[in-house]
């Protein structure tokens, strides 16, 4: 791994953590599609005003077939964060973030049968297992985190699972049709299209 990569994954990871943290507490004041619809929402009008101010030369995207792309990327991103963020009305955001270190093993292995150039080798094989791991024993201890629960509800880790599996399915779906457009543009499409799947179920 390059090191000069690695205070980029802590400060992700910090960040994702820290949001997991703040939409366990947010779901105590709103239902998980109005909580998330109003985050989609926010961050879309923050994409369109670096359009429409053309911050660093950012223009609208006019090519179609990143525009369906993408669309199709924003739809399992909507789906993606469904599943996770109404994971935390079961567990707590502890539980969910360390079910989530499954997500980058389920992708290597979707990876390994879509990408010709993402095989399986020894060393993933075993990263993949202990990834694994920790979920799996989670799972078989019935752990939830909270203190008021006793024991977790399998509708939890369902819907973390599917979130995962879904998420992994998008990962490798970006890999293979959308890494020749520039990441702006392709980040920006897909979160105008997650806002447009959850904002109608938030009514």
């Amino acid at each position: 791994m390059d090191l000069l990569a690695l205070p980029f994954i802590i400060l992700s990871g910090f960040l994702y953590g820290s949001t997991l943290v703040v939409s366990r507490f947010s779901l105590g004041q709103f239902e998980p599609t109005i909580y998330l619809g109003l985050r989609f929402l926010l961050a879309s009008i923050g994409h369109a005003l670096v359009y429409t101010l053309h911050i660093r030369g950012q223009r609208w995207p006019r090519d179609p077939r990143l525009w369906r792309l993408a669309l199709v990327l924003g739809v399992g991103t909507a789906a993606t964060f469904t599943g996770i963020i109404s994971s935390l009305r079961y567990q707590s955001s502890g539980v969910t973030s360390i079910l989530n270190t499954a997500n980058p093993a389920i992708t290597v292995v979707i990876a390994h049968f879509i990408l010709a150039d993402e095989r399986l080798n020894r060393r993933k094989i075993i990263g993949v297992f202990l990834a694994l791991g920790g979920a799996l024993l989670l799972a078989a201890r019935g752990e939830s985190g909270l203190s008021e629960v006793s024991k977790a509800s399998p509708i939890g880790y369902g819907l973390v699972l599917a979130a995962m599996l879904v998420g992994g399915f998008n990962t490798v779906f970006a890999r293979k049709y959308l890494a020749q457009y520039p990441a702006f543009d392709v980040a920006s499409i897909r979160m105008f299209a997650s806002t447009l799947v959850v904002l109608p179920l938030s009514a």
